[in-house]
């Protein structure tokens, strides 16, 4: 008999057996890990990386490699009529996989969209969708999925982001949901814009107290701050991946008035005229990945600039008006009134690449406008928050040439720590004679903006603060809002080349005296409801817009509107008759209430009877909330009962120009440069490290893979053991 070999005796062996035994464990290894993959299973309908085409989305299976999406293509087609836009997008899914499935998808709209349709078609068959409240919602289309009927639900996570879920979608089946909405369009510098949002950025969650909050497919964790942080962080496609979801656009434009054009600073367009005014817009080069969100401007021709409009709508005795006046003296100035300017910029990972490089040219150019009555100061924030002075200084030649420096050595690293920046700009105090504005330069990539809104409420005194959105993307809900609630004004800078054009007439504005203290007085017999209250201040070639509801009798009657421009007074009166009849203004009046509503808590308004009011007024004007969903069921169960749905979230592409690298970090990168990568990443939230952590792993065999091995390994040493000591033997 054979004695066995000490473990000294192994340890001992030459380097060249020890080599041999790296070799045959090495082997063994592979082998086990091919048998192992070969015994779980794998789809043929898989791909890697390299071998996706970008002519879709993906989603990874278990053994680390992708199957397509079932988000085929995006939809829109939009008809506009003066002032207000009809949007429907229509999102088309595929199921490629044997399995019945759920599709989720995080996608945006138009901050200021009231969304009221949700419309599945499969082959023939057409389900339309209705309003709940949305935890009502959410059991109606849990009870339909259970039950293995086919069924939808549209959630707003925030006004400008939404859920879609599509439950049951069969082998090989596909489904189009359609979601309609309608929208107040923006006229400013001359020009009336249209911006459709099409992808959701990578928002950054501060770190705070992780919390059950709302359950959601996305890579974030839910915390005190942002309590539906899973649900506004869809996966991300990472960086070796060609964008998908192509989007394809057609635009009905009736403006009511001569233009001279129609052009976008982001896409190609292909424009047909058909008739004064009147236009038919696609994009020139067909379908486009959704990577950057999409901007439609039309001019008026000299002479024809609206200066007034007036829009209606008779419901149940009610009406609902939609007035825009433009005040013909809002840009006249008195004498140069001394300001305090203070530039707030946005140097987080997020804003790397192109969106930094905008940010800091539109600085160069600000501060080359300043006066030397002004004063001002830059306030940088990432991790943290610093301020070039210690205080508001001058703007003298050196100071202005320091400031000049300072900005080039910016660079975009870190988290996006707002709050903090947003402290060190607003002190809540008034400033005497001297006018104080805050211009607050960045991609928005955040999910606290209730947060960052209540601060800006309370710590607002005497300022004024103005958003200026920079990158293909930037988080509109957040850009409007916090200008809204600042009292001040929102622009959105989305390519290089405009930066100087856009930026000079934000600063045009700010240097002339805005029309302040606006007041409207409706007809004295009739209670009104009327939105935005209080009316905002007006800047230079800005309209004031409102929204109200009166009596349908208080036809012939005017509203008195008055203000004050500088030292000098203004007035003016409108009549509310021969308004073009337009279908949805009562749905942008209510959603004008619901916004409205919704400031109300920044200011003390007690959460509970906020929310139930915002659940009367959407569930009466039929709009998806905060607290109500669009759910649409199909009562004919199709999924066998022994089936359960496998639940896919869908992935959304990077905005153009953001780099993956700075927005998750290195380790993610390098990560996404192995062969087998996973597209998405968890951030976690840590200010002070801004440290990545990996989502929760895929079910792929991980432990199977290890035993084997293990076993493997054990196998080699003891044959190389057996094969030293017969060799001894013999000898």
């Amino acid at each position: 008999m054979h004695q066995p070999v000490p473990l000294a005796s192994i340890a001992a062996a030459s380097p060249r057996w020890i080599l041999a035994v790296a070799v045959v464990a090495m082997a063994a290894w592979t082998a086990s890990t091919e048998t192992a993959r070969a015994t779980v299973g794998e789809s043929p309908a898989t791909v890697t990386p390299e071998e996706t085409d970008g002519g879709g989305l993906y989603i990874p299976t278990d053994d680390g490699r992708y199957m397509p999406v079932p988000l085929v293509s995006t939809e829109i087609d939009s008809s506009v009529s003066g002032l207000v836009a009809r949007t429907v997008v229509r999102h088309r899914f595929r199921n490629p996989s044997d399995d019945w499935i759920e599709a989720v998808y995080v996608f945006p709209l138009p901050q200021r969209s009231a969304v009221d349709q949700l419309r599945m078609i499969i082959g023939e068959r057409v389900i339309e969708g209705h309003i709940e409240e949305r935890q009502q919602a959410k059991r109606t289309y849990e009870k339909a999925r259970a039950a293995g009927a086919r069924a939808g639900l549209v959630e707003q996570e925030r006004p400008n982001i939404f859920t879609s879920s599509i439950a049951n979608i069969g082998p090989g089946e596909e489904v189009s949901v359609e979601i309609g909405f309608q929208e107040t369009l923006r006229f400013e510098s001359g020009a009336f814009r249209m911006r459709l949002p099409l992808v959701v950025g990578p928002r950054y969650i501060p770190r705070t107290r992780p919390v059950a909050g709302f359950g959601g497919t996305g890579w974030a964790v839910n915390t005190d701050q942002v309590p539906d942080a899973e649900r506004i962080t869809p996966p991300v496609r990472g960086p070796l991946e060609d964008p998908g979801n192509p989007v394809s656009l057609t635009v009905d434009l009736d403006t009511g008035f001569p233009i001279a054009g129609v052009t976008s600073p982001d896409h190609s367009l292909a424009v047909v005229d058909a008739g004064i005014g009147r236009r038919t817009i696609t994009l020139a080069a067909g379908p486009v990945p959704a990577e950057r969100d999409l901007t439609l401007e039309w001019r008026p021709r000299p002479g024809n600039e609206p200066t007034a409009g007036l829009f209606e709508e008779t419901i149940d005795g009610s009406r609902f008006l939609l007035l825009m006046l433009m005040p013909r003296t809002a840009g006249d100035s008195d004498q140069a009134t001394a300001r305090e300017v203070v530039f707030v910029i946005d140097t987080s990972g997020s804003m790397h690449g192109t969106s930094i490089e905008q940010a800091k040219s539109a600085l160069h150019l600000a501060l080359d406008r300043l006066r030397p009555t002004d004063t001002f100061n830059i306030i940088q924030f990432n991790n943290h928050a610093s301020a070039l002075f210690a205080s508001a200084q001058p703007a003298t030649t050196d100071a202005i040439a320091l400031a000049h420096r300072h900005i080039v050595a910016l660079t975009a690293e870190g988290g996006t720590e707002m709050m903090a920046g947003l402290r060190l700009a607003l002190d809540g105090r008034d400033h005497g004679g001297r006018v104080r504005q805050v211009v607050l330069m960045t991609d928005g990539a955040v999910g606290n903006e209730s947060a960052l809104f209540a601060h800006i409420a309370a710590e607002l005194g005497g300022s004024r603060l103005f958003t200026v959105g920079i990158g293909s993307a930037p988080n509109g809900h957040f850009m409007a809002g916090a200008a809204r609630v600042g009292r001040g004004s929102h622009l959105f800078i989305g390519d290089l080349s405009r930066v100087e054009e856009q930026m000079n007439a934000l600063l045009r504005k700010l240097e002339r005296p805005a029309m302040t203290d606006i007041r409207l007085a409706w007809p004295a017999a009739h209670a009104t409801e009327t939105f935005p209250l209080p009316v905002p201040d007006l800047y230079a070639g800005e309209p004031l817009m409102v929204v109200a509801r009166l009596p349908d009798d208080a036809v012939g009657e005017t509203v008195d509107v008055a203000g004050r421009v500088g030292s000098k007074g203004w007035r003016t009166s409108v009549t509310l008759k021969g308004g073009r009849q337009r279908p949805g203004i009562a749905r942008l009046w209510a959603r004008e209430k619901i916004r409205a509503l919704g400031d109300s808590v920044f200011l003390g308004a007690d959460p509970a009877e906020v929310r139930e009011a915002i659940v009367r007024t959407a569930i009466a004007h039929h709009l998806v909330s905060r607290h109500t969903s669009l759910v649409a069921v199909d009562a004919t169960p199709v999924r066998p009962q022994e089936t359960p749905p496998a639940t896919r979230p869908v992935p959304t592409n990077m905005p153009a120009g953001w780099s993956h690298e700075h927005v998750f970090g290195e380790a993610e990168l390098r990560k996404a440069a192995a062969p087998t990568p996973h597209p998405t990443v968890r951030l976690a939230a840590d200010t002070r490290t801004r440290s990545l952590a990996g989502l929760p792993q895929t079910a792929t065999p991980a432990s199977l893979y290890a035993i084997v091995g293990f076993v493997a390994i054990l196998l080699a040493v003891l044959l190389f053991a057996f094969a030293r000591f017969s060799g001894r033997a013999a000898r």
